[in-house]
């Protein structure tokens, strides 16, 4: 499918359909990516796998008026509490003008199989906490590139990236990923990817 429609796709299949932050949209679309194995052209960023391929057709979208973007401003206390001290929070939505789009997008042959993958990782407790699902997507992104690991060899990759991620961070993560089939854990802390 062709970005735009997973964009209307992942926005879509939000509660109350609509999504809160850049960082969500981004590592929901890396997912969608690495599970339907579609290149976005993700590499590594201060908030994990980020995408300037993604992000531009999402600013296309807005611009053309398919995409609503709300932006919220954080008060002090709550961009302390962020643990990417983000300032601001953008909130997506469709537009009425979006809905001829969205029509033909459920049409395409492979709406169905994306739209599995996507509630595949949408019925997970974690994918509505864009902290712990950009470090889900940290963790398996050094895993792809590594390959076996382990949980400290991880830790000081992600160090290298200036990711910080701690052990606790990895071990809460695995288990969203493992859901996913993306990873396999032994008991010697070796993560197979």
């Amino acid at each position: 499918m062709h970005i735009v429609d997973i964009l209307l796709l992942v926005i879509k299949s939000e509660p109350r359909e609509e999504l809160r932050g850049r960082t969500l949209l981004q590592k929901k679309i890396y997912f969608l990516s690495v599970l339907l194995k579609e290149n976005f052209g993700f590499s590594a960023h201060y908030y994990g796998p980020y995408s300037s391929f993604v992000a531009e057709h999402l600013d296309g979208l807005v611009n053309y008026g398919v995409i609503k973007e709300v932006t919220e401003s954080f008060t002090t206390a709550l961009v302390e509490r962020n643990t990417f001290g983000e300032i601001r929070r953008h909130t997506y939505s469709l537009t009425d003008d979006a809905a001829e789009i969205w029509e033909a997008t459920q049409q395409k042959p492979e709406f169905q199989e994306w739209n599995e993958a996507l509630q595949s990782i949408n019925e997970r407790k974690i994918s509505q906490n864009f902290n712990m699902l950009s470090i889900a997507a940290k963790v398996h992104y050094i895993i792809s590139w590594q390959g076996q690991s382990t949980i400290e060899e991880v830790k000081q990759i992600a160090e290298e990236y200036g990711w910080d991620v701690d052990e606790d961070d990895i071990e809460n993560v695995l288990s969203f990923l493992k859901e996913l089939g993306l990873v396999t854990t032994d008991e010697s802390d070796d993560i197979p990817f």
